[in-house]
């Protein structure tokens, strides 16, 4: 497994200075969906994605399912407030990532890094063989982030079934197939 730099704070920046990762709970759906839509801001900044600014965020129905299977998580600020979350599933023998959010003001701290850790760890202890998820090629905080934390793209010839099935939902929502890749990262056998 690959071990990731969790408490690197860029130059310059001074971020929360105590998060801790822990299960979402269902009062706080309606922020989740808040902080969504609040990093979704970033998008506004690429002319051929800054529709998703504006787009659907993960619903409150998806987020209870999610909270109900012990898959969702938040990043909660000192005073216990969610900054940022995590909202996965188990699908067979992996963890699929749908969602990582977090709020724009808390950006560029290692928010993201360490609900990827903890879903990572999550599904190691639950005996998983990998994490996975679909994200934009392109896009710096998108595919080349998640390869930096050691995730590897797939191509089309080693998507699976369930891989190529998420793709394609995405597709029929907006989401240009050539824009998309889906990506893994397999853990360590017990």
């Amino acid at each position: 497994m690959t071990q990731l730099p969790l408490d690197g704070i860029p130059a310059g920046k001074a971020g929360p200075s105590t998060v801790t990762i822990r299960p979402a709970r269902e009062d706080e759906v309606e922020m989740l969906c808040q902080i969504e839509r609040s990093a979704a801001q970033a998008f506004r900044l690429i002319e051929a994605f800054s529709w998703l600014a504006v787009g659907d965020v993960q619903s409150a129905e998806r987020h209870r399912e999610l909270i109900g299977a012990g898959t969702n998580w938040v990043a909660a600020a000192g005073d216990d407030r969610p900054v940022g979350f995590l909202s996965a599933e188990i699908a067979g023998q992996d963890l699929h990532i749908w969602e990582i959010s977090v709020d724009h003001l808390h950006q560029g701290f290692g928010i993201g890094r360490k609900l990827i850790r903890h879903a990572i760890d999550a599904a190691a202890a639950r005996g998983l063989a990998a994490v996975t998820l679909t994200t934009f090629r392109t896009i710096p905080w998108n595919c080349p982030y998640y390869e930096r934390l050691g995730f590897s793209t797939l191509d089309e010839a080693a998507l699976s079934p369930r891989l190529r099935d998420v793709l394609d939902l995405e597709a029929e929502h907006g989401l240009q197939r050539d824009t998309r890749c889906a990506m893994r990262l397999d853990l360590p056998k017990a």
